[in-house]
């Protein structure tokens, strides 16, 4: 912008001195011929002032017929056209450039109506060059009968001084560009007050144009910083300092603070005192917040660093360069006994390699951070198990400048983690050791069940004859009974054998299941069972899913009480699951045994002819968990019961 300004005034410079030197030699001229004076005036000239010799005017002089063609002209419009009469002919719209000659032809009949005309500026060509830039002033000639005869005018070549013009003009437009698209305020004062501002500094500040125009500066600046700002400029005016670089708050036309950088500097006079001052003014309110959040977030995170409950360090290849008070109290030494320390100093041997491992592979480049739990030497001796994050600090070059250590206390936890071990494994041997027991159980009861079994078959034989009805009946009871038993053993050992893990997992259609048991199910000739649509398939294993799918379909069987029993499989996609529905319109369930009856041995069967152990829902609820899915009914007395199954999908 100080190169601009200085463009700006070297051109003003060098038109003031063309100006000059154009002025003297009017000056000049006009002092040699009135005449001449007259051409530049309303008056007409007569035949007799014609007469006179103009070659010693210093601007071009023509004189041509009413056709155009040039009759008289002097050195100067020689030097000016390139073109002379006196070697070959010439006519005045030969010379009229071609853009402005519907100008010239209007100028011309101007001349011929008022016999005058002044201030014609238009281009011309030349012999020689671009064509140039004219200034005309033209008068008729008249002959005795006041008739017109000839025209003749003074030219002068203007095309220099129009560069020297267009040349300030393009400086100042650039220089008022520059000021006025600045992405900084620039203000202009004399002696305090505002002379010229630009539009960064209206929109920094609040004010508008009009409001800022012969402002006190003062009135921005805060009481608090007067005093600096006067003494600056003091030693300004002394010659003490040429500029001056200092920050300070502005405050704005709404109240608000901004902050800014300040370059100023004194524009003097012709006498080299100081006149102006030219102050260019940077907002930096967005640097100083953001200086002031990073120094408060450098704060938290210091507190961070000191408060956290998780030693933290920063180690140089393992050798200690800073830790915090948590990383001490851990490993019980001070700050001062740790920083002599490295990491192997602390750790038992067989955590050595592991750590090395990883260490070596940030070294590579393959990896950024690894976690480990390791086992740390305390200062005491005793043992202290940690998780630990080891990350990667690195230079520009991607070599480690440093590692972030970070160290949890897991001592609890990893006692935890041997307790639970401790009881997952007793646990393991229970159930094995309940499973066996179900199975000898199973076996002895099953032994004694068959005898009876085989003993009333055999009475029933012998009875065969017998003419008493309460006796068959007796025996048909015990019959039904062992039956039952046998059933209610066979449903305990089910649901034993239902182990906390699946043990193999496969793709299963469930509607090809469901269909297979309806072909082997019982189903009563007054119950309906359809599919609503083709079933999907999910992953688990089959023996599961006919079981659990067995147990519904029996249990909705069972319990259609209604003349037309009806039994509804159907399902509906939720999310990531799959939500099979099993409907019946049977008798209902009371909503105060909605969970109860998922629990083993509980049944709400009162009638003696339906069989029921008080185990398939307790089966169904155990396969259910074994996949992590849901069980669920809708029920009603007299309205039947929907039991809902909501299993994952075979992602």
């Amino acid at each position: 912008m100080k190169r601009a300004l200085e463009r700006e005034k070297r051109a003003r410079k060098e038109a003031e001195k063309i100006l000059e030197e154009k002025s003297l030699e009017l000056s000049e001229v006009s002092q040699k011929l009135k005449v001449a004076n007259r051409l530049s005036s309303n008056e007409s000239l007569s035949m007799a002032e014609s007469e006179l010799n103009f070659s010693f005017l210093p601007e071009a002089y023509i004189k041509t017929d009413l056709n155009g063609s040039v009759l008289e002209m002097n050195q100067s419009a020689v030097e000016i056209l390139g073109f002379d009469i006196r070697v070959s002919p010439i006519n005045v719209t030969d010379l009229i450039y071609r853009d402005d000659y519907l100008y010239a032809v209007n100028s011309f009949k101007s001349l011929l109506k008022w016999g005058t005309f002044s201030d014609y500026v238009a281009r011309v060509y030349v012999k020689q060059g671009p064509p140039k830039l004219v200034h005309i002033n033209a008068n008729l000639i008249y002959d005795d009968q006041n008739e017109p005869s000839f025209a003749e005018g003074v030219i002068r070549d203007i095309t220099e001084k129009s560069k020297v013009r267009k040349f300030i003009e393009e400086q100042q437009a650039e220089l008022s560009s520059i000021v006025n698209y600045a992405p900084f305020g620039i203000i202009l004062t004399e002696r305090g007050t505002l002379k010229k501002f630009n539009k960064s500094f209206q929109e920094m500040i609040g004010y508008s144009a009009s409001e800022l125009n012969g402002m006190d500066s003062l009135k921005f600046i805060l009481p608090e910083d007067i005093e600096r700002i006067v003494q600056v400029q003091n030693d300004m005016d002394a010659g003490r300092i040429k500029h001056g670089d200092f920050l300070q708050q502005l405050c704005k036309k709404d109240g608000e603070l901004v902050s800014v950088r300040v370059n100023v500097t004194t524009i003097p006079d012709e006498n080299g005192l100081p006149k102006y001052r030219l102050s260019v003014i940077e907002d930096i309110t967005e640097k100083v917040n953001q200086s002031a959040l990073v120094q408060e977030q450098k704060e938290q995170l210091e507190t961070i660093y000191e408060h956290s409950p998780l030693g933290i360090a920063l180690s140089d290849q393992g050798r200690l360069m800073k830790v915090n008070q948590a990383f001490c109290d851990l490993l019980g030494y001070t700050a001062e006994e740790v920083l002599a320390l490295t990491f192997m100093d602390f750790t038992f041997d067989e955590d050595l390699l592991e750590s090395g491992r990883g260490y070596q592979r940030m070294i590579k480049g393959e990896i950024d951070k690894f976690t480990l739990k390791k086992k740390y030497i305390r200062k005491d001796g005793g043992v202290l198990y940690a998780k630990t994050n080891i990350s990667a600090v690195r230079d520009e070059q991607g070599n480690i400048k440093y590692e972030v250590v970070v160290i949890e206390d897991v001592s609890e936890q990893e006692s935890a983690e041997r307790q639970r071990n401790a009881l997952m494994l007793q646990l393991e041997r229970s159930n094995q050791e309940l499973n066996e027991y179900a199975h000898v159980v199973s076996h002895d009861l099953k032994s004694p069940l068959r005898s009876v079994s085989t003993l009333v078959s055999w009475i029933k034989q012998d009875c065969e004859n017998l003419s008493d009805t309460d006796v068959h009946k007796n025996l048909d009871l015990i019959e039904a009974t062992a039956e039952r038993m046998e059933d209610l053993i066979n449903g305990i050992l089910t649901y034993s054998e239902i182990s906390s893990g699946v043990e193999r997992e496969d793709f299963v259609s469930v509607d090809q299941v469901v269909r297979g048991l309806i072909e082997t199910l019982y189903i009563p000739k007054h119950v309906e069972l359809t599919i609503a649509k083709a079933l999907p398939r999910i992953k688990a294993d089959e023996i599961r899913v006919q079981q659990l799918f067995q147990n519904l379909m029996s249990n909705a069987i069972n319990y259609c009480d209604q003349k037309q029993g009806k039994v509804e499989i159907d399902y509906i996609e939720e999310g990531e699951h799959y939500v099979f529905s099993i409907r019946d319109n049977g008798e209902g369930i009371p909503k105060e045994y909605h969970e109860k009856i998922f629990g083993i041995f509980q049944s709400l069967n009162t009638d003696e002819n339906r069989e029921s152990t008080g185990i398939g829902l307790s089966i169904v609820k155990k396969i259910v968990d074994l996949y992590d899915g849901e069980v669920y009914l809708d029920s009603g007395v007299g309205v039947g019961t929907t039991f809902f199954v909501k299993l994952k999908k075979p992602f």
